[in-house]
């Protein structure tokens, strides 16, 4: 890989309020090959978020398994778990925070799978297991968080692959470390991790397929042979390279075209660089543009500039299209914006052709357009703004392999943060559009800018990750460095600055509990609560059972949510230790109303949920508890089993929170039934007996 990394983004390079990876700058996570005495490096790819692990196929291709950062979930660089093909030279794109590339961007390369939420651990094959052989070439993925097991099948297609991924093995919980094909042929893997207890399993095959080692020789395509060839000119300066890799920038395939731009970088610049400027192929050129922006002198700008708008996009599919567009945003990067007649230039080639047909397109169009202040794309854009479903969600990444509603019951601990994200998702594609204004400095109307202010006051509503309101919030007082001064004030209270905090992280609650918290034991909690007070708080005993969301599942007084019990008689019904135990201990006893069901599929997955109803053709199923009426149909005739799960959907430690004297509160509010007038809260009444 050659080392020519920088940042190359100009969406509004916003780092990640809460301070995760501020300090890390391209290339990002890394894959080095060395020899035995490691004194021999070579880098083979980078651009990773996080891959924890990696395997080889039979065919030696090296696949990983990447980390998505979940605090960006619902934000428009948001990028899920993927499995990657790691070729010579690979760039993934990763970036810190909002200038995490898309694999959109033509100088990276696109994952193979996209995998979803999770959280990657080992990565391996399966070449010498006593397996049928479909599971024998499987590459095999493990999802420490929600406890999958995939068998990533892999398809050769082109210079890379197609994918599938089946769920091999599940368990809720399972925490998935890592796996290895041991001598006699069986799986072993393990979990544990993060203080958690670890176990050691082996998987056997019990069926009738055959079983003997494969002998099948991995299949290897005419584009992953060229591939390969052209991978050998990555190592250095070679006088036959440039020539037989240049007629491939334009290939078909991708990482063809990728594997010749590579082999071209690493020869010197001299030898062809009158050939990238004379270059007229429109598909070959932005590839040579990648090529001269991270090897040429800047004083090339003009000229680079001058043969990319020469280009006519009229009939180019869109990956054509968005190539040239990466061409010259990598210039302007690189090189400074365009200025004179090449922004002129520039402008006349791009405003005309936006808003386009995609959501990819449109955030390309508006990065460029915005970018270089060009009249009249404020009012384009905040038309799209307005355009609620414009490209989906606009996340990045596409489809998945497993949906995020289908997690949410596997794993309580996080499940639950993925349905409060759910209940109210946020509109990516809005706030792409909405973040690239921020940059915008001129040409504003009053109207648009009352437009605008009030989109971030609505984008409060919504809920993503972590980082998502302090992203929002930042974007939001970017944006309001462009306003003029006397209308500063105006604008920052039209926009929501009363509904954030002072830090900008979260949004203004009316209760949050003291603390500080710390772990509680039904032992040390107990005693707490036996030990009693005399001046028991109804009014911030009800504000702690909404703050640590007890209302979300739980009815009382015949308010608050159905998929828990309700809590209205639970002081007549039972002791502080029940009830205790209840509250840290919630898997210990499930009942059967209020389980989710797990539905073995005949193709192997699973599915949970609550059954809500169910017919002579299908069971209809609750996935998400904060949005009870969000439901999926599974057909019965796609179900081999179905069984209850033994994991509650209540998350286990929800009291942790909270200091004493906040426990005691909480627990003679839940005694009280909801009634303030309880004779719990009589004075020397005691408040845990």
């Amino acid at each position: 890989m050659p080392r020519v990394w920088q940042e190359d983004n100009l969406f509004p390079a916003i780092k990640d309020p809460r301070g995760h990876a501020t300090d890390r700058m391209a290339p990002g996570g890394w894959l080095a090959k060395l020899d035995p005495e490691g004194k021999k490096w070579e880098l083979m790819g980078a651009g990773f978020r996080n891959t924890f692990d990696f395997a080889f196929n039979d065919a030696g291709d090296i696949f990983g398994y990447d980390s998505d950062m979940e605090w960006d979930f619902g934000l428009p660089w948001y990028k899920p778990t993927r499995i990657c093909h790691v070729t010579s030279g690979a760039e993934f794109g990763w970036r810190t925070a909002a200038s995490n590339w898309s694999p959109a961007y033509a100088d990276c390369l696109p994952a193979v799978l996209n995998m979803g939420q999770g959280s990657p651990t080992g990565v391996f094959n399966a070449l010498n297991a006593r397996f049928p052989q479909k599971y024998q070439k499987a590459i095999y993925a493990f999802d420490w968080s929600f406890g999958i097991m995939y068998a990533v099948h892999l398809q050769p297609q082109g210079a890379s692959y197609k994918a599938t991924a089946e769920e091999f093995i599940s368990g809720s919980p399972l925490p998935l470390t890592d796996g290895v094909v041991g001598p006699d042929g069986s799986m072993y893997f393990l979990t544990g991790g993060r203080r958690l207890e670890s176990d050691l399993y082996r998987v056997t095959y019990g069926g009738s397929e055959s079983t003997a080692l494969s002998k099948t020789a991995p299949v290897i395509t005419p584009e992953h042979k060229l591939r390969t060839q052209l991978e050998q000119y990555h190592t250095g300066a070679n006088p036959a390279a440039v020539d037989a890799a240049w007629p491939h920038l334009n290939h078909p395939d991708r990482f063809v075209r990728y594997a010749a731009r590579i082999a071209v970088e690493h020869q010197p610049v001299s030898q062809w660089q009158a050939r990238a400027l004379a270059e007229t192929d429109p598909v070959r050129l932005p590839q040579a543009m990648f090529a001269l922006a991270h090897h040429g002198d800047k004083s090339l700008k003009p000229q680079m500039l001058k043969a990319l708008t020469g280009i006519k996009m009229n009939g180019m599919n869109e990956e054509q299209e968005l190539a040239v567009l990466r061409a010259i945003e990598l210039v302007s990067t690189r090189m400074g914006l365009p200025e004179g007649p090449g922004r002129e230039a520039v402008i006349a080639m791009l405003s005309p052709r936006y808003p386009a047909k995609t959501a990819d397109l449109n955030r390309f169009y508006s990065r460029l357009l915005v970018s270089m202040e060009a009249p009249g794309t404020i009012d384009k854009t905040l038309t799209l703004l307005a355009l609620k479903n414009e490209g989906g969600q606009g996340a990045v990444g596409g489809e998945t392999v497993t949906a995020s509603s289908d997690l949410i019951l596997r794993n309580p601990q996080y499940g639950l943060d993925i349905a409060r994200m759910l209940e109210k998702l946020p509109p990516a594609q809005q706030t792409y559009y909405a973040t690239m204004l921020s940059s915008a400095k001129t040409g504003w109307t009053p109207a648009q800018r009352d437009t605008y202010f009030k989109w971030f006051a609505n984008a409060f509503n919504y809920q993503g990750g972590r980082s998502y309101i302090g992203f929002i919030d930042k974007a939001r007082k970017l944006a309001l460095a462009h306003v003029p001064k006397e209308q500063f004030e105006t604008y920052n209270k039209l926009s929501g600055a009363d509904l954030v905090t002072k830090s900008g992280n979260d949004i203004v609650t009316d209760f949050t509990p003291k603390g500080p918290g710390r772990s509680w034991k039904v032992e040390n909690a107990l005693a707490v609560v036996d030990t009693g007070r005399s001046a028991l708080n109804y009014e911030q005993g009800k504000q702690i059972y909404g703050a640590i969301l007890c209302n979300r599942c739980h009815s009382m007084q015949g308010e608050g949510g159905d998929i828990g019990p309700d809590l209205t008689q639970l002081g007549t019904r039972f002791s502080s230790k029940d009830m205790l135990e209840a509250i840290l201990m919630p898997d210990k006893a499930v009942s059967d109303q209020y389980a989710s069901t797990i539905f073995t599929l005949k193709n192997g997955q699973s599915v949970l949920g609550r059954i809500v109803n169910e017919d002579k053709t299908s069971y209809t199923i609750s996935q998400n508890p904060f949005s009870a009426d969000q439901v999926r149909k599974v057909a019965k005739s796609t179900v081999a089993s179905k069984k209850y799960s033994t994991v509650s959907i209540m998350l286990p430690g929800l009291i942790n929170s909270l200091n004493p004297n906040e426990l005691r509160d909480l627990m003679a509010y839940l005694k009280s039934g909801g009634k303030s007038d309880n004779p719990v809260y009589k004075a020397g009444s005691g408040g845990g007996k």
